[in-house]
């Protein structure tokens, strides 16, 4: 499913996950009604106290967006955003503050965005325009069991051989895995853009040039066969992304 939220934001096939980190309650409450307001249902809400409390929940590539207070007691926003980016340089950050004054640090961890203080919905809204909100998705990663973390919408295709799963990627080559490919199949089929058509092989729909009679074309070049027993769901599911796809006005 694709979330259109009332302002007209794509937020892709999944659920935004964003961690606010403010240790003043009211002004945490403020912001999250701000983005409750303008991104609905699309996105999940996660507050935090302090930096140190966000820190003890915290896992790469959990977060798509993270809003950090500046000046907080004991961790600083910015101790806090250094802390992120020794394991994730993916997510989204963003600075909340009443001053200028750490600007020049924020390019040292590459946050994104200063949202000034006092809040107030166009300046949220603002925010979200320039941090390109429907961009997150196409950036979405998944860690997979043994660690390994993949840029969804980078994976062309995946296959299996010898007890080793490749991801063949877009770019930064290929990504080799030793897991079953049933664990991969279960970690990529949880989004609707992924489907396995025959034994052994996972296709990103956003990847296919072209579906002919009983095979998928992808943009690499391969052609993948289709399974007789999956013919129809392959059809069906491969005609509901392109449905939703268009409904969103054909972006990829």
């Amino acid at each position: 499913m694709i979330y259109l939220n009332k302002i007209g934001y794509n937020c892709g096939d999944h659920i935004l996950k964003i961690a606010v980190v403010d240790d003043d309650k009211a002004l945490y409450g403020e912001l999250a009604a701000y983005l409750k307001e303008l991104l609905g249902n699309s996105a999940e809400i996660k507050g935090f106290i302090s930096g140190e409390a966000f820190l003890s929940d915290w896992r790469s590539d959990h977060f798509d967006l993270i809003i950090l207070d500046i000046y907080m007691d004991k961790l600083t926003g910015m101790e806090v955003a250094r802390e992120i980016r020794k394991t994730d340089n993916n997510v989204k950050i963003v600075f909340s503050t009443s001053s200028n004054e750490f600007a020049s640090e924020s390019y040292e961890v590459n946050a994104c965005y200063y949202l000034h203080k006092p809040f107030g919905i166009e300046r949220v809204k603002a925010m979200l325009d320039r941090i390109d909100i429907t961009g997150l998705e196409k950036m979405r990663a998944e860690r997979l069991p043994d660690g390994t973390s993949v840029v969804l919408r980078n994976v062309i295709y995946a296959d299996c051989a010898s007890h080793y799963v490749t991801l063949h990627n877009k770019h930064g080559g290929d990504t080799v895995v030793r897991l079953p490919f049933s664990v991969i199949e279960t970690s990529l089929c949880a989004y609707p853009y992924f489907f396995s058509p025959t034994k052994g092989i996972i296709i990103n729909f956003y990847e296919v040039t072209a579906q002919r009679d009983n095979t998928f074309c992808l943009s690499n070049g391969i052609t993948v066969p289709i399974s007789r027993r999956k013919l129809k769901d392959a059809q069906y599911a491969y005609s509901s992304f392109l449905f939703e796809k268009l409904r969103n006005g054909g972006e990829g």
